[in-house]
């Protein structure tokens, strides 16, 4: 081998070495770009996840309110009808009473009445 072809072999040996490498960086560039492409996709689920999160805790929170709202208003409407039902049964009872009394008034005037027909039917002559 001359000199000469030494030289071109070295040369084409590091042309060779030189584009090897240059492709080497390449994929490395190429895995450089794909790895900041998965940590901005990643970084951008995360926050979209947190976002979420504090949605499902608002959520959370506002529908443990109304649950509490909801046992207010309940216990709040079983005491007003335990008062509804009192307030009947004392009517009721006001009704039988007053119903009690007019009986009572109704049985006297009847009395009455049949007394007053029976001493003038007494003072009366009969005739046969």
């Amino acid at each position: 081998m001359t000199t000469s072809d030494r030289q071109s072999s070295l040369l084409d040996r590091r042309r060779e070495q030189a584009a090897s490498a240059a492709t080497a960086a390449e994929k490395a560039r190429t895995g450089v770009t794909e790895l900041d492409n998965r940590l901005r996709n990643n970084a951008s689920m995360t926050q979209q996840q947190k976002q979420a999160l504090r949605n499902a805790e608002t959520e959370t929170n506002r529908l443990k309110r109304s649950l509490k709202a909801a046992a207010k208003e309940r216990d709040q409407l079983a005491k007003a009808r335990k008062k509804a039902v009192a307030r009947v049964d004392k009517a009721k009872a006001k009704v039988k009473a007053a119903e009690a009394k007019y009986d009572k008034s109704v049985l006297a005037d009847l009395v009455r009445r049949e007394k007053v027909k029976d001493r003038a039917d007494a003072r009366t002559p009969q005739t046969s």
